[in-house]
């Protein structure tokens, strides 16, 4: 892309027309055709695990954190998009590169809310909605207990699913009552299970109707002789069908006597589930990666923000890491931060005109020398970030010596000894 125009000339461009040509970029029929194609087969992935077998969709999940490279470290993909990347051991938290934290947090299905009970009840009902899914799973007991009948009614089907186990006692009878039959038919059965006797006895019996057969195996004694008479009879023969032994001999003599004569021929072909429903039961209680269509949204544009950086680099050499640094410069608030991102490193590196023998220098020299060099709070500031990546383009050119004017004009074209302790800022 702006094949001809030079590198400087090029981010110029990008700068000022940077979200038109991104637009037009995303519109490319190949590049819109592979956004649907991953769109249709990553809501198709239940777990983690299912997606790593489909190579072609976990590359462009990879290429939304410029990550694609990584796409063979099989075992180190498992652990971030599994584990919890708030525990303190885990990878996510021993790795320096801020890309795998970013990944991981995309997929955590539980995120802590600092939202005291009382914040949550003053959230409007869009508000409500327009929680992550991974904080919906994050939210304690004490925290949905502080919703409202509305606030319920007001969440999607996904959101009620990400609700932990644990937490979902929090919400009272009136918020099981206000549930919707979507919201019912969309509670896992661990969640069914985790229910006291109250909260199942104020569900709608319409509701109820509507649980499938892995919800109903999900369903333990307590839940079970919680329901009503009037519940029990809005059951289908499918769903008595659904029971095992065990849940039936739960029932008490007052249940079983409220069913009709249907009812109860179905109930005596309860049986221990095969091998397949049990398969089925799991399935019913995960969560898949891709529930959320925010992360959806937010995959898709962040995979077409990296290949539209990378068909600019390859018309001019240096302007994908320019754009990315411009991009996310403000990210690195400290030296570590900043050193534990190479391309962001490199741009740095090149705009303060370093030597190649920079990158041979243990981690302490190089980040006395960057600590000396660099002033962090013009990262934060994107006209200063827009000056550093034209500097590194300029000093990037190629053929460039020591005696390079373009050097001289911004100091560098020194050696790496009169480097250490200059005070040289990276303002232009």
């Amino acid at each position: 892309m702006l094949t001809g125009l030079g590198a400087l000339t090029a981010l110029t461009v990008a700068q000022r027309e940077g979200t038109a040509l991104q637009a037009r970029f995303a519109e490319r029929r190949d590049n819109k055709q592979a956004m649907e194609r991953f769109r249709e087969a990553a809501s198709q992935h239940g777990d983690v695990e299912s997606l790593m077998q489909d190579r072609r969709t976990l590359q462009v999940v990879l290429e939304a954190f410029q990550l694609e490279g990584e796409i063979d470290k099989r075992g180190i993909l498992r652990k971030i998009l599994t584990e919890d990347p708030a525990a303190e051991g885990s990878l996510a938290n021993r790795l320096t590169d801020r890309r795998w934290r970013d990944l991981a947090k995309a997929f955590a299905t539980r995120e802590a809310s600092a939202l005291t009970p009382t914040e949550v009840a003053a959230l409007s009902t869009s508000e409500v909605r327009g929680i992550s899914l991974s904080r919906m799973g994050g939210l304690t007991a004490d925290q949905l207990q502080a919703l409202t009948a509305g606030q319920v009614q007001a969440l999607t089907a996904p959101q009620i699913r990400a609700i932990d186990s644990a937490g979902i006692t929090g919400l009272d009878a009136a918020d099981l009552r206000a549930m919707s039959r979507d919201q019912v038919a969309a509670l896992r059965p661990s969640q069914l299970a985790a229910l006291s006797a109250p909260q199942v006895k104020a569900m709608e019996s319409e509701d109820i109707a509507v649980l499938g057969a892995s919800q109903m195996r999900g369903l333990g004694a307590t839940q079970l002789r919680a329901l009503t008479t009037t519940q029990l009879g809005a059951l289908g023969p499918e769903q008595l069908q659904a029971l095992t032994r065990d849940q039936v001999s739960a029932l008490s003599p007052e249940q079983r006597a409220s069913l009709t004569a249907a009812q109860s021929t179905a109930l005596g072909t309860a049986f221990e589930p095969s091998a397949s429903e049990a398969a089925a039961d799991a399935r019913a209680d995960r969560t898949g990666p891709f529930d959320d269509p925010a992360l959806l949204d937010r995959l898709v544009a962040d995979a077409m923000t990296n290949r539209y950086e990378k068909a600019m680099g390859e018309s001019n050499a240096g302007l994908r890491e320019a754009l990315y640094f411009i991009r996310n410069a403000s990210k690195a608030t400290s030296i570590n931060e900043l050193m534990a991102d190479k391309a962001l490193t490199a741009v740095v590196r090149g705009a303060l005109a370093l030597p190649e023998s920079f990158a041979a220098l243990d981690f302490d020299q190089q980040k006395t020398i960057l600590t000396n060099r660099v002033k962090l709070e013009e990262l934060q500031d994107p006209r200063a970030t827009a000056k550093i990546a034209l500097r590194y383009l300029a000093l990037s050119a190629p053929a460039q010596t020591t005696v390079n004017p373009v050097l001289s004009l911004f100091g560098g074209g020194a050696s790496l000894n009169s480097l250490v302790g200059s005070s040289l800022s990276l303002r232009a």
